[in-house]
């Protein structure tokens, strides 16, 4: 059930879901857009025991570039939400997330692209991705998409919580699936150790606590079901992984943290899960 503080708490958290709502529709609502509006869930957020914010997911939608060609076509999720914590808060917060299932060989590590991407890895890799996009005259190319070497999701964004993974069809006829099925949590920092190296992250060290987590992702699976031999819509079946809070970390996540990325050039986060108790002195 959505979290309904007392006044005067609630009747201000009343007015930002309805403000942020009413922006999200104005902006996001789009024909692209085809699954049904999504209503905002609000989720209390506590630290140790003790009530320290609250987690709106405002807007979890299905999106399609509605192009009339499958091998130029896109399907996948528009999520986005934020942290609403009280003020003076003293703790430090990101978003932590994970690929915790990927079927798919399209996405590479920008610091060794000939190895696929495990099955499950901290979202995303230190300092970026390769994937491919489509140029102004109709034809795929790679492109570098580079990120920082932290492990946050929010990179300098933060308290706003803000993902559009998507996969062209023709990934899914080539693969016969792309999946794509993330666990995001809302973690306070323990401790974060910086290493002598700054190009890799395996000397870097940080210390968490898990306090809100939420699942969700799509699939894309391709079956020759219309004209046979030939390319079609019909061909594809898109299916939105339903949104669902979780309270304790998946061990598919716990597996993601530690993984190993890359071949011949490796590297790996090393992030620990702790109490919340730890973060209480730590500065925002």
């Amino acid at each position: 059930m959505p979290f309904w503080p007392s006044s005067p708490l609630r009747s201000q958290l009343v007015a930002s879901v309805v403000s942020t709502s009413a922006l999200l529709l104005a902006v996001c609502a789009t024909a692209e857009d085809a699954s049904p509006p999504f209503i905002p869930q609000l989720r209390p957020v506590t630290c140790a025991g003790v009530p320290c914010g609250s987690m709106e997911i405002s807007w979890y939608r299905e999106f399609h570039d509605g192009d009339a060609a499958p091998d130029f076509e896109r399907n996948g999720v528009n999520i986005r939400g934020r942290f609403r914590t009280f003020r003076d808060q003293p703790r430090e917060f990101h978003y932590l997330q994970a690929l915790t299932r990927f079927e798919a060989a399209d996405f590479r590590w920008i610091r060794d692209p000939a190895a696929v991407l495990p099955p499950r890895f901290v979202d995303v890799p230190p300092f970026g991705v390769r994937r491919p996009e489509i140029d102004t005259h109709g034809q795929f190319r790679i492109v570098e998409h580079k990120f920082d070497a932290l492990p946050w999701f929010d990179e300098g964004e933060f308290p706003l919580f803000d993902d559009r993974p998507r996969a062209f069809l023709a990934s899914a006829r080539a693969h016969g699936r792309v999946t794509m099925e993330f666990e995001t949590w809302l973690v306070c920092v323990i401790e974060a150790k910086e290493g002598t190296d700054r190009e890799r992250v395996s000397d870097d060290s940080y210390r968490v606590a898990a306090l809100l987590g939420w699942t969700w992702g799509y699939d894309i699976t391709y079956r020759d079901v219309g004209a046979i031999g030939v390319d079609e819509l019909e061909d594809y079946v898109f299916t939105l992984v339903p949104l669902r809070f979780v309270t304790e970390p998946s061990a598919a996540f716990e597996a993601a943290l530690g993984a190993t990325i890359g071949q011949t050039v490796t590297d790996r986060f090393d992030i620990q899960l702790g109490d919340a108790k730890e973060c209480s002195n730590r500065p925002r």
